[in-house]
């Protein structure tokens, strides 16, 4: 006799428990490659010398252009576009980007006074997969600010998944600072520093503290702290010298910070000098002096042992060693003669140091302590040409260590015929300029290796 057939109700019962019990599977399945996961750590192993980096995705030259055509072009993107349209003749380019600390977008800076959000392609988030061809990138969003932006920075907790963490702090002259919503481009809070004559006055430089409760700002002889949760004027406000005409403390504009794992922070300054606080009380503890120029970098190792600082119009980024004393422990040279700001970064496992020059080269420097502490070692590892003007920035992701990012481009000058020499009298020996005003991702290669943590412990 034939077992009956069941019913619609019946089946549809058995299909939802095969259903539960198979999701149920997966979720423990998931769960225990979670575990296994957080038991384990990756380091990167770059290998530059042996394959050659890969470009794949560009903006292009679709930069290549007038900081007036770009605005136009980008108008329905632009969360505050320009009520009125004035004469922008100058050039387009790229001054900075930085990943997102998950490492899903990424966000640039440009002359034409706009932040640009840029979606990091998700056929490069596996490093075993290469695309067909290169990706085009283009803007997700765009805020335009009404002056130049002078520094910007994520929040470093910022997660995709948690749209209550994605933001980001922008710093503008003559204006408050903004806290922006990353995922729709709204302001979320606004931080004023007023002056004694009542005008707002935009940081030099600014920095969340690892955890994200305070905001660091650099102005002339003084570091201001925001608390994140207490938008307004409200702050702490604490000098670098005791007054004017002391000699002691740090002189000058405080232009670039850095934060340390060991709770110490770094703030380089104009007037060329590097103070090493203590995070807790905001102390100077140690003062390094002897730069050649203002100080544009500061960026210390993931130990928290060295400090590798960069400065105006300088060939050389400079390795201290700030356990034990104040001198210089090696240089690496750097073609960096310029006032543009050429910005530089260290990967994760704290051994490849990478930047660009102003050539458009884009240069890996060993700095693992494998190199010991000799100032003759060379430690350049790989020179390649990146792009065909000024490398600006070059960063790594860090999430996904085998993605670089990369911008160039600077102001051009157009000359009138009266300026040019009369005495050549060939057109054709004039040198034709160069524009190259793009942001590019690169795949670096390399072997990821897994460590456990009970092994490291």
């Amino acid at each position: 006799m034939n077992d009956p057939i069941p019913s619609d109700s019946q089946m549809s019962d058995q299909q939802v428990t095969m259903v539960e019990e198979c999701t149920n599977a997966v979720n423990q399945e998931g769960e225990q490659q979670e575990q296994q996961q957080q038991q384990a750590y990756m380091v990167y192993s770059h290998n530059v010398k042996d394959e050659s980096c890969r470009l794949v995705a560009t903006t292009g030259s679709h930069y290549n252009t007038t900081v007036h055509i770009i605005l136009a072009t980008e108008a329905s993107i632009l969360q505050h576009p320009l009520k009125e349209t004035r004469p922008y003749n100058d050039n387009d380019y790229f001054k900075n980007v930085k990943w997102s600390p998950d490492g899903t977008c990424l966000l640039s800076n440009s002359n034409d006074n706009t932040l640009r959000l840029f979606n990091t392609p998700y056929d490069l988030f596996d490093h075993t997969q290469q695309p067909q061809q290169q990706i085009d990138l283009r803007t997700g969003f765009g805020i335009h600010e009404g002056e130049a932006i002078n520094d910007f920075a994520w929040f470093p907790s910022m997660n995709s998944q948690d749209p209550a963490t994605c933001c980001f702090l922008t710093s503008v002259r003559d204006h408050p600072m903004h806290l922006w919503d990353g995922c729709t481009g709204q302001l979320r809070a606004s931080y004023s520093v007023i002056d004694h004559r009542e005008r707002f006055v935009g940081p030099n430089v600014i920095s969340f503290n690892p955890n994200g409760t305070h905001i660091y700002c650099g102005y002339e002889n003084m570091i201001e702290i925001f608390d994140v949760q207490r938008p307004g004027q409200a702050s702490a406000k604490i000098p670098t010298i005791p007054n004017r005409k002391s000699k002691q403390g740090q002189k000058g504009i405080i232009s670039c910070l850095d934060f340390s794992v060991d709770g110490l922070y770094a703030a380089g300054s104009y007037s060329q000098s590097v103070g090493i606080y203590d995070e807790t009380n905001n102390e100077l503890c140690l003062k390094l002096t002897g730069i050649q120029g203002g100080v544009t970098q500061v960026r210390f190792t993931p130990d928290g042992n060295f400090l590798y600082t960069a400065s105006r119009t300088s060939n050389v980024i400079s390795c201290w060693d700030i356990r034990d004393t104040a001198n210089v422990l090696y240089e690496l040279p750097r073609p960096g003669k310029t006032s543009q700001r050429i910005t530089f970064d260290i990967d994760p496992s704290g051994k490849t140091l990478v930047s660009g020059d102003q050539y458009g080269n884009i240069l890996f420097y060993d700095i693992s302590n494998s190199k010991g502490e000799d100032q003759l070692e060379d430690r350049l590892l790989y020179r390649m040409e990146g792009h065909r003007d000024i490398t600006s920035c070059a960063t790594w992701n860090p999430m996904y260590p085998w993605l670089l990012a990369t911008c160039s481009g600077q102001r051009k000058f157009e000359l009138d015929d009266s300026d040019s020499d009369s005495g050549d009298g060939d057109d054709n020996d004039r040198q034709e300029q160069v524009v190259d005003n793009s942001l590019s991702i690169w795949q670096v290669p390399g072997t990821p290796e897994w460590y456990s943590l009970e092994a490291s412990s």
